[in-house]
């Protein structure tokens, strides 16, 4: 079985071409289909796994519904999105190339000979290319982390800022540039990541493999020590204590949502 399918990404900072995959748009089997995070087998969407996707835009996921709408709009209208209908192609193209927060890849073909059913195939490209997400917390994680910064007094700290962008000089090559979503610039310095640990693998892994990268970078330069080398966190789910792990290694873990926060990171900060 041939498919041709879309992805629809979320891009937090579209100037790094670095896109989470939230929505899949599939032809085959004649049909034309829509696979997304938090979408219901039935067509019904729960927003609420869009915390995990976008927690800075927890205001705006309305935006998603709207286009997990408009992409079930597109599949259930025969002629929107077929080989000899341009208009859609060429529409999504444009989406393709806006440059904004929430694009659409190019149309990609895949064939199937050993498939021959279509439910089989799409959860197929629905687990490789989106992932399987765990539901998070009904209270945001920004807002634990802005309790436990407050609660702390760290935000009261003098070089205390967010979405610090630094550069590390390597040998012989390009600078490493790592952006810290919360940092304490002054003596003693403190860098933090934040990683919630809820929704797809994929994804958690990135930003493991993201922090593990820029602390080793960050204390091999001399602009942090391993202990003020910080990971925000929320309650681990066991099956993914082995990235806890791999971070234990180079980092402090906190659990934001721990009585004990605030004091843990006062005594880090010490």
């Amino acid at each position: 079985m041939i498919v041709e399918y879309r992805l629809l990404q979320y891009r937090e900072f579209p100037e790094r071409q670095e896109g989470r995959n939230f929505a899949l748009l599939a032809r085959a089997g004649g049909q034309t289909h829509v696979r997304a995070v938090g979408m219901q087998r039935n067509g019904a969407i729960d927003l609420s796994y869009y915390r995990a996707i976008a927690p800075r835009q927890i205001n705006e996921h309305w935006v998603f519904g709207e286009w997990l709408q408009w992409l079930q709009d597109l599949a259930t209208w025969n002629d929107a999105w077929n080989p000899e209908n341009l208009i859609s192609d060429r529409i999504l193209d444009q989406i393709a190339a806006n440059g904004r927060q929430i694009v659409t890849t190019p149309s990609r073909f895949e064939d199937w000979p050993d498939i021959n059913d279509v439910d089989i195939l799409l959860d197929s490209l629905e687990e490789r290319l989106i992932g399987t997400m765990t539901k998070p917390p009904e209270k945001p994680f920004s807002e634990w982390i802005d309790d436990v910064f407050s609660t702390s007094e760290l935000v009261y700290r003098k070089g205390f800022a967010r979405g610090v962008e630094v550069a590390f000089e390597m040998p012989g090559g390009k600078p490493f540039v790592t952006t810290f979503p919360y940092a304490i610039t002054e003596e003693p310095r403190m860098g933090f990541k934040a990683i919630a640990f809820h929704g797809a693998k994929k994804d958690i892994q990135q930003k493991v493999n993201d922090a593990l990268i820029s602390f080793q970078r960050a204390v091999e330069s001399g602009f942090l020590v391993k202990e003020r080398c910080i990971v925000l966190t929320q309650a681990i789910p066991k099956v993914n204590k082995i990235y806890a792990e791999e971070l234990e290694e180079l980092a402090q873990l906190v659990n934001v949502t721990a009585k004990d926060a605030p004091d843990l990171l006062r005594k880090m900060a010490a």
